[in-house]
C-alpha cells in the first residue's frame, strides 16, 4: 500500500497536464478542434457533457463546471483544470507557459480574462468576465460547490466575492474563445477586440 503524501503526489502528478473539457454532444467538430490542441501542445484532455437548461443558458453552463469540481473533491485532487472546448491556444508552449507560470498560492488560476472591473497586478478583484480555462485549487472547491448554481460563473458568482479570494490570471494572455456560436447568448463573436493591448503569448496581433 502506499501512503496518503504519496497518493497525493501521484494525483498532482497526473492532474499536472490533464485538461476537462465541456463538450455538448453535438459539438462534435469542437471537440476534434480541440483534440487537435491537444497534439499541439502535448496535454491530455477528460470530456465531460455539456448540460442544458432550458431557458436558463448560463444555469447550464454553471452546472457543467460544478460537476467537474465535485469530482475532484471526490477524488481528492490537488487542483483541476477546466475549458471549453472552443479553447484555442495562441501558439505551440502556450500550455506549457501557463503551467510554469501557475503561482504556488491560489484559489483559482485563469488563463485569460475579456473585462474586469478591478484588477490588481494579475489578480482579479471585481466583476470580471473570461472562463475559457481555468484551475480551480483543492481549498476552493467547497466554496465553488456552495455557490449559486443558476447564474454566471464570473460575472455574478466569482465576481463579487473576488475581493476575498485570490483569483490569479497568468501573465500572458494564452488562449481564447474561436468565437463560434456560444451556447450561453445564442450568438456568434469575435472576442479579439477585448485582448487589445494585451501581452499575447507568440505575440499574436489582436487587430
Amino acid at each position: 500500500t502506499i501512503s496518503e503524501e504519496q497518493e497525493k503526489k501521484i494525483k498532482t502528478m497526473i492532474e499536472y497536464n490533464i485538461i476537462n473539457v465541456i463538450s455538448l454532444e453535438h459539438r462534435e467538430l469542437r471537440l476534434q478542434q480541440f483534440h487537435e490542441e491537444s497534439k499541439q501542445q502535448g496535454f491530455g484532455y477528460r470530456v465531460w457533457p455539456g448540460i442544458i437548461c432550458r431557458g436558463n443558458n448560463k444555469q447550464g453552463i454553471n452546472l457543467a463546471s460544478r460537476q467537474i469540481v465535485q469530482y475532484a473533491k471526490d477524488n481528492n485532487l490537488p487542483y483541476v483544470c477546466i475549458a471549453e472546448d472552443d479553447c484555442r491556444f495562441f501558439a505551440p508552449g502556450a500550455w506549457k507557459y501557463f503551467l510554469e507560470k501557475k503561482p504556488d498560492d491560489f484559489d483559482i488560476y485563469f488563463s485569460m480574462y475579456y473585462a474586469c472591473d478591478t484588477m490588481v497586478k494579475d489578480r482579479i478583484m471585481d466583476v470580471f468576465s473570461g472562463m475559457t480555462m481555468y484551475i480551480v485549487s483543492q481549498r476552493f472547491y467547497d466554496v465553488f460547490l456552495s455557490a449559486p448554481n443558476d447564474c454566471h460563473i464570473d460575472r455574478e458568482m466569482l465576481g463579487p466575492i473576488a475581493k476575498n479570494y485570490l483569483f490569479m490570471v497568468c501573465d500572458q494572455v494564452v488562449c481564447e474563445q474561436d468565437g463560434s456560436r456560444s451556447d450561453n447568448t445564442q450568438t456568434s463573436m469575435n472576442y479579439r477586440p477585448f485582448l487589445k493591448g494585451r501581452k499575447i503569448f507568440g505575440d499574436i496581433p489582436m487587430d
